[in-house]
């Protein structure tokens, strides 16, 4: 009887563990650079569609712009490099910057060619701050971390030729 018993609750706990996951495993959000200059309006007011994920935690890749303290308490995200290595392009708008605010600051070594991924509480809408200046997208209580393995082109599947024989 005893053996019946751990037997029938391993198998429970088998069943019981993946719904769990699918419960509470919901996958965050990830927000893109192409969504963000897609919600913006011609007088810079942005769409309900991106609002409706303020005050959510979402997910956002990109590269670091240092733009405060050394501790990167707070910077810039953005969609390209501040060395403009990808096509000689350097970040022109907010619809191509996001203020992150990091509650404790950043404990990784920043590199300027190196895509991060950032995850916090999202706000979307014209925000003036007299120590940053105007925003349109802002993550706060942000953390980061290198995305490994980030891709930052869509790159489509090239096909060989194929051979003639």
């Amino acid at each position: 009887m005893r053996r019946f018993r751990i037997i029938f609750a391993v198998s429970l706990g088998m069943v019981c563990v993946p719904l769990g996951l699918l419960v509470y495993g919901e996958e965050m959000p990830r927000l893109t650079f192409a969504q963000l200059v897609d919600a913006i309006k011609a007088d810079f007011e942005v769409t309900q569609k991106i609002k409706s994920y303020s005050g959510k935690e979402v997910e956002v890749q990109g590269f670091i712009i240092p733009a405060g303290p050394p501790d990167l308490s707070f910077f810039l995200l953005s969609r390209v490099s501040a060395l403009g290595n990808y096509c000689c392009e350097v970040p022109v708008g907010q619809d191509e910057t996001v203020y992150v605010f990091t509650a404790k600051g950043v404990n990784l070594l920043y590199d300027p060619l190196r895509i991060y991924k950032v995850r916090g509480v999202f706000e979307a809408g014209r925000h003036s701050d007299t120590t940053y200046g105007l925003s349109l997208f802002r993550l706060r209580q942000a953390h980061v971390e290198e995305a490994v393995g980030a891709k930052i082109f869509k790159v489509g599947e090239t096909t060989a030729p194929a051979s003639n024989q």
